[in-house]
This record gives structure tokens, sequence and C-alpha cells, in this order.
């Protein structure tokens, strides 16, 4: 498993993010603060199937497994530590919050942006943004559009077959054809 950037969430010099995993890069691991463990540290596994958690407690070794329809959603949240620039966190939210995972965090919008586009496409899973309270809620929900209805027949893998409906319809439009032959006199028997 290829190991990416330490969760610990240290600035670095420039413009790129204070903290990202590249989900086109997946299997990825990582280490992550966790203070019920007991070093202080989980190892954090994830594929595209889903995230290995791994961690100490008491002496027992824990290992969960989740795929990401475990996960309600990747959660935006914007946070000004300190009163500075405002820090964009993108993290893959559990109902509990033990399970959430840090994914990115980054001060420019355009990339933080992106980045959650390109997770919600790898994971399934849609983009919450934390209101001011911090609940989530998803900015764009799914409506149903028309149209959304069942798949059309002509993407259908069984698109050339014909239809009892169609045959029938076919057979009454076309003509009867009859067997002329060219050049030959018609005998016809009369009373």
């Amino acid at each position: 498993m290829r190991r990416q950037a330490s969760a610990a969430g240290i600035a670095r010099e420039g413009s790129g993010p204070l903290f990202g995993l590249d989900p086109l890069r997946l299997p990825v691991s990582i280490t992550a603060a966790d203070p019920a463990a007991d070093d202080g540290s989980r190892e954090i596994g994830i594929s595209r199937d889903g995230v290995e958690l791994r961690r100490c407690v008491r002496g027992v070794q824990m290992r969960v497994q989740l795929p990401f329809s475990e996960y309600e959603g990747l959660a935006v949240r914007v946070l000004a530590p300190g009163g500075g620039e405002p820090v964009i966190f993108l993290s893959l939210e559990h109902r509990d919050d033990a399970l959430s995972i840090l994914l990115h965090a980054s001060e420019d919008s355009d990339a933080s942006a992106a980045c959650a586009r390109k997770w919600s496409r790898v994971t399934g899973c849609p983009i919450l943004v934390a209101d001011a309270d911090g609940r989530l809620r998803n900015p764009a929900p799914v409506s149903k559009r028309k149209g959304d209805g069942m798949r059309r027949k002509r993407r259908s893998a069984l698109r050339h077959r014909r239809t009892a409906f169609r045959t029938r319809s076919e057979r009454a439009a076309s003509p009867i054809a009859h067997n002329l032959h060219a050049g030959e006199r018609e005998i016809i028997a009369r009373d």
C-alpha cells in the first residue's frame, strides 16, 4: 500500500494544500491522531473498495473495514483558526465521529472544490456543506428531474429485438408482394 502524506496537517511553504490525499492514487495508507488508542494514533487505509481502520485499544488490536456506502458523505468545513486565513477542510463523514477521516485541508477554495469533486466521484458519496451551527446539508440535493424514470430502450441490450406490436404493425404496413413474372401471360380459368 502506498503511503502519502502524514495526517498531522503541518503547514508547508508555498501555495499547495496544508494536507491532502490524492483520490486518483489509491490505495493509500496514513497515520492519524487517535486519543482513544494506546499509542495515540491509528492507521488508516483507503482503497477503491472502502476504508480500513487499525488501532490498539487497551491491548486489543482492532481492525474495522467499511465500504464507502456506510459514510454519510464528504463534509466541507470552512474554519478560521486564530482569526487568520480561513482553511477549508474536506473529510469523509461517518455517523460515528471516531470513523470520520480528514482527506484534504487547504486555503485555496478552487483546489478544495476540485478535490471534493474527485473524492465524490471516486467514493460515490455526496458533497455535504457544514452550516454555521455545524449541521451537514447537501447544497444541491438530487431533485426528481423529468425523464429520470426508466432507461430508454435505445440504450438497452435488447434494443434490436422487435416487439410483437412492432412485428404486427410492420406486416400491416408492408404491401403484399405478388409473384409477377415479366413477359408471361396470366392464365385465368373462367366458368
